[in-house]
């Protein structure tokens, strides 16, 4: 017989409360596709380079924090970074709820992405989910990413692509945001402009990293996937790639990019 735990007790009604916060259980229970993000956390992980263990990761635009706390889980000393106030709240409730960090492990700071207050060459990787797109101003940002990257460090990142700006959706969330915060703005990322600006900073040029959507992927049966693989004839297996090879480019260029650079050693 399945047996099933009591339900949890809180010390404070604040306690409770805070449990249920948005901001403490995102991604789990948010509105966003969780799916999405948590795919998109271990490609982010996946990408992050072994160089310079001493020295902390910077999770840059930290928003919520769920970043930071994933990161925490998983041992690694980190810092938040992000523009809001309530940073420090976030990463504090998330803390409390979750005996499983290590507290000293986490810093935070809130600042401007276009100045960020870190000594050169603070970070052995720079994680930034959705968050380049918000920035008023490419090169300075990537400016300084170089400077508080340790040489061989890693800026790693997974943002909206070249159509991001022009999209329905992109366009009311915008209207929203600007009712609140006139400053807001949602821009494109266009691989060979932030290419081109990455080299001009000092780093080096994009390595793409290409894969499906996890919201929308590409599935076979069985009997499919062997012809794709190679029992089809020569010239239908070649079309099949083709069509799924463009399937990929376009995705991974208009409508979401993977993509890393680094401060050469």
């Amino acid at each position: 017989m399945i047996q099933w735990f009591e339900e949890r007790t809180f010390a404070t009604e604040a306690e409770s409360k805070a449990m249920a916060d948005p901001s403490v259980i995102e991604p789990f229970g948010a509105p966003r596709s969780l799916p999405r993000m948590l795919f998109d956390f271990a490609i982010l992980t996946a990408c992050i380079t072994s160089n310079n263990p001493e020295l902390p990761l910077l999770d840059f635009g930290a928003g919520t924090g769920w970043i930071t706390e994933l990161l925490g889980r998983m041992g690694k000393r980190v810092v938040a970074f992000d523009i809001h106030n309530d940073l420090e709240i976030c990463l504090h409730n998330r803390i409390s709820a979750d005996r499983r960090l290590v507290s000293q492990h986490i810093g935070f700071e809130q600042g401007d992405g276009h100045q960020m207050p870190f000594a050169d060459c603070s970070f052995s990787n720079l994680l930034c989910y959705d968050t380049l797109h918000h920035m008023h101003s490419y090169p300075k940002v990537f400016e300084e990413f170089f400077r508080v990257l340790a040489p061989g460090g890693r800026a790693i990142f997974v943002e909206p692509g070249a159509r991001h700006s022009q999209s329905p959706d992109t366009i009311a969330f915008l209207e929203q945001q600007k009712a609140h915060d006139p400053t807001w703005i949602e821009r494109d990322v266009v691989l060979e402009e932030i290419d081109e600006i990455a080299r001009h900073a000092g780093l080096a040029g994009l390595t793409v990293v290409p894969i499906p959507h996890p919201d929308n992927l590409v599935t076979f049966n069985v009997e499919a996937w062997s012809q794709f693989r190679g029992v089809m004839p020569s010239s239908e297996k070649t079309m099949a790639r083709e069509k799924f090879c463009d399937h990929l480019a376009h995705l991974n260029y208009n409508d979401r990019v993977v993509f890393y650079t680094e401060r050469q050693l």
